[in-house]
């Protein structure tokens, strides 16, 4: 069974003074770029990120952070999904 590759970094009030991430909340958005970060899991394992924070270089993603729930509240737990 292949685990999740992602690690839990705290809650999202660690990120919270980073001006350099962009907010993504659209599900398809949030899907595409899971599918494009090579997330892997099984049904079973696999965390439903509802939104994610982002940072973008030459056009393309250096870090992803995910969250669940339907807003980013300072409190809540925070992944990053390392990009394969």
């Amino acid at each position: 069974m292949l685990k999740p590759n992602v690690t839990c970094i705290g809650k999202i009030k660690n990120i919270q003074d980073r001006e350099d991430l962009i907010l993504i909340t659209d599900s398809l958005e949030v899907e595409h770029i899971i599918k494009d970060s090579e997330y892997l899991g099984t049904d079973e394992d696999q965390i439903e990120f509802t939104g994610l924070f982002v940072l973008l270089a030459d056009s393309d993603y250096r870090e992803v952070y995910g969250f669940e729930g339907c807003a980013p509240y300072l409190n809540m737990d925070l992944w990053r999904i390392n990009i394969n």
